[in-house]
């Protein structure tokens, strides 16, 4: 784990954080230690209910003074319930979840959500990433964060889209950083994925030209190329951010990285020993969910594993409007109480 000493200015909005970074000379490798940060103060751009305190974060994630921006609301209930991590999908920003904080808040339970790389105010060049694992690494460092604050609970990792993937490794690599795993519209499989030349063509120039934008031709499209004109959808949203304006698409070698990371996801699903909860969309135009049914099928302890068809809802319910984000959260909520209940009897029983 990292040790840092971090300053940050007063923001209004995330967009406009500014911050200096003075590395602690004494890094200990070989202890955990948790991530030593300076509160930033509330921004105007987000109120938070009596219910719940803001917090606005700068996390430091490696040794090369990259940081995480985190947004939160704790909830000033007295719970024992895990605090909720949410990792976002591709082309999303952490604020897009406020409005699902604000639900989790009102319902006792804390909740949080970053920028991920290549997104928002952590990306040097939108939609680019060096590798995968660098995902995997920001959020271990942000769970421990959370884990600390929260007195040693663990978060329930919440992973949408492609989110899922990162949550899925996080959760195989690091069990003890993990409370429990929501996987939200697991993107493993594209509807219209590319052929075998185009990735073929994808992985060569990732190694010539990482850092140059997929053209709209090779670029795996996240749904039907027919919801472009549809203004209003998360599908359209998504789709915007990866075949539209040059500065939203992916890079090269980020494009690799996800296709790359989709096709490892059965082992390292298999090998979760956490719960797991599978929301699969009812009206999802963006991924297919025959490979997510063949892994879960083939698991080792199916017992841990829940899944859940969620009616009138396309890929991602958490930002598609009060409706569908409610149906996906109670979803979550119900789930949890269940798991408390379950550890509850054990308790009783001497389990």
């Amino acid at each position: 784990m990292l040790r840092y000493s971090v300053s940050c200015s007063q923001v209004s909005s995330p967009q406009l954080i500014r911050y200096n970074f003075a590395m602690d000379s004494q890094i200990q490798s070989n202890q955990r230690t948790p991530v030593s940060l300076r509160r930033l103060a509330s921004g105007a751009q987000f109120e938070p209910p009596a219910s719940g305190e803001l917090y606005q974060y700068l996390c430091p994630v490696d040794h090369k003074s990259n940081v995480a921006a985190i947004l939160g609301l704790r909830c000033r209930q007295a719970s024992k319930n895990a605090p909720i991590l949410i990792i976002h999908d591709v082309g999303e920003r952490a604020d897009m979840y406020w409005e699902c904080m604000k639900f989790l808040c009102d319902r006792g339970l804390s909740s949080y959500s970053y920028d991920q790389r290549g997104h928002g105010i952590n990306a040097d060049l939108s939609g680019h990433l060096d590798r995968f694992q660098e995902l995997v690494s920001d959020v271990l460092q942000i769970a421990s964060w959370l884990r600390h604050i929260h007195n040693g609970q663990s978060p329930i990792v919440v992973g949408q889209g492609y989110g899922a993937i990162v949550a899925t490794e996080l959760a195989a690599k690091h069990p003890q950083f993990v409370h429990a795993v929501v996987l939200a519209a697991p993107t493993l499989e594209l509807a219209w994925m590319p052929g075998r030349f185009k990735r073929w063509i994808i992985r060569v120039l990732a190694d010539i030209l990482p850092r140059v934008k997929v053209p709209t031709g090779l670029h795996p499209r996240f749904s039907n190329p027919l919801h472009r004109v549809v203004g209003k959808t998360m599908a359209t949203r998504l789709i915007r951010s990866l075949i539209g304006p040059s500065q939203l698409r992916l890079t090269f070698a980020f494009a690799r990285e996800l296709l790359e990371a989709m096709d490892k996801f059965g082992d390292y699903f298999r090998s979760i020993k956490k719960p797991v909860l599978i929301l699969k969309p009812g009206e999802d135009e963006v991924a297919r969910f025959e490979s997510v049914d063949q892994i879960t099928l083939s698991s080792p302890d199916k017992n841990r594993i829940t899944t859940r068809v969620v009616a009138n809802v396309h890929h991602n319910g958490f930002t598609e409007g009060k409706i569908p984000m409610s149906s996906i959260l109670d979803e979550i909520i119900s789930w949890n109480d269940m798991l408390r209940s379950q550890k509850n009897l054990q308790s009783d029983a001497g389990i």
